[in-house]
């Protein structure tokens, strides 16, 4: 076989998995997220031991209504997730994103530990 037939496969299997593990990444965002949202729609959010507070308010521009979310653990961070769209629920939904994806990338949570809560959640969630 040929060197850069060989070469061209190794780049392709280290492409694929790094494609897969951005893939689980925004799988476990969209997760966390999700739980996070459910949570603060019914009683208040703790996020890794943390009580973490989403506000939304609504804005008009252009006659248009909009809301404006942020989502932040003031006690733990300074990172706050903002978001804007038409839709209330989306809003919140994408700040809650946001705050948990800049938090991984600023390295204050591992995926590993996201995943680990998420699963505790989960599980405390489920009924038997």
């Amino acid at each position: 076989m040929k060197p850069s037939v060989i070469i061209t496969m190794l780049v392709m299997a280290l492409a694929l998995q790094c494609i897969a593990k951005k893939q689980e990444r925004e799988q476990l965002i969209n997760q966390v997220s999700w739980t996070l949202l459910g949570q603060w729609m019914t009683k208040e959010a703790i996020f890794m031991g943390y009580s973490c507070d989403l506000q939304v308010q609504p804005r008009f521009s252009a006659w248009l209504l909009y809301y404006e979310c942020s989502f932040s653990c003031t006690e733990w961070t300074d990172i706050i997730g903002k978001a804007v769209s038409r839709c209330k629920l989306e809003a919140a939904e994408d700040a809650v994103r946001n705050f948990v994806d800049t938090a991984m990338q600023n390295n204050l949570i591992r995926q590993i530990d996201a995943s680990k809560w998420y699963e505790e959640q989960n599980n405390a969630t489920k009924t038997f």
